[in-house]
């Protein structure tokens, strides 16, 4: 397993203008000891950041200049992603947030990510009367999304909800992923678990991950308290995740993608001066985690 880490990591007190916030923190990262990071494109795609204007492409070219300068890689990252209320907002935008997420696909292939993140439409509809039409919709709606990135060589992997309001919702599952991405039947269409969400959502995580198997292609890493909607994003062993299992259970199928720690409120309250010391212990921390997968 690769560890990684999002980019996604300054408070909004930061003192760093948007335009200099990704090369900040990639600086960040790799003097830590960190060799891949997690390019969160929804935030780069944000008014002010470097991938939201008309020279997005030059941009992105500097950003990959910057990762060769710095020896990071970007082999897991997070497309743009409508938030859950989105999908039923008729005010939103549906021509600029198809443009948002085809922009995301080919900076990724620009930057060779390998697995590009995505969540899975959310149509708020009950279980009972609306998983087969949120299902449908996802499977027609994401078509061309998946065409463009297999064209150009990028995995999209879909990532693990949590309960949205009053009732579950598709993807929150093992299983609705898993029949979303065999539906699909494309080899650069897989998962991404992300722990967090699963513990806020109340799922057998041992047993999912063992469900998924080979389809399993990206992580995300993070802790939290297991309360309704409360997807804290802490540091691991700072919530209620109990991790063991979950280590076994990656080594046991064989896992050997990123294992990547999206930790946006590790550093979000702490003063700049202090985020590299955040992250030089959330490499060790990274690290001992891995090594107690791969030691059993």
């Amino acid at each position: 397993m690769r560890l990684s880490i999002t980019s996604t990591l300054l408070g909004p007190g930061t003192s760093v203008p948007p335009g200099e916030n990704l090369s900040y923190c990639l600086k960040l990262c790799r003097e830590a000891g960190f060799r891949y990071a997690d390019l969160d494109f929804g935030a780069l795609i944000r008014p002010g950041f470097p991938l939201s204007g008309e020279d997005w492409e030059e941009q992105t070219e500097r950003i990959g200049r910057q990762g060769e300068e710095l020896g990071l890689s970007f082999d897991q990252s997070h497309a743009f992603v409508y938030r859950t209320r989105e999908w039923t907002d008729p005010a939103v935008d549906r021509g600029l947030y198809g443009d948002r997420i085809r922009r995301s696909i080919l900076a990724a292939a620009r930057l060779k990510v390998r697995w590009l993140v995505f969540h899975t439409a959310d149509l708020d509809a009950p279980p009972d009367d609306g998983f087969d039409k949120t299902r449908a919709f996802n499977l027609e709606y994401w078509k061309p999304f998946v065409g463009l990135a297999v064209r150009n060589g990028v995995g999209i992997a879909f990532e693990n909800l949590f309960m949205s309001g009053r009732h579950p919702r598709y993807g929150m599952t093992a299983e609705d992923l898993m029949n979303l991405v065999d539906t699909i039947g494309d080899p650069l269409v897989g998962v991404c678990w992300d722990t967090g969400h699963a513990h806020v959502a109340g799922q057998d995580q041992p047993a999912s991950i063992r469900l998924l198997g080979p389809r399993l292609k990206a992580l995300h890493v993070h802790d939290n308290h297991g309360r309704p909607k409360a997807d804290e994003h802490l540091s691991p062993y700072r919530g209620t995740i109990v991790w063991p299992p979950i280590l076994k259970a990656l080594r046991e199928t064989g896992y050997s993608g990123n294992f990547s720690l999206e930790l946006k409120r590790a550093t979000a309250e702490l003063p700049d001066a202090l985020c590299g010391d955040m992250l030089r212990f959330l490499h060790r921390l990274g690290r001992y985690m891995i090594e107690q997968a791969e030691a059993g």
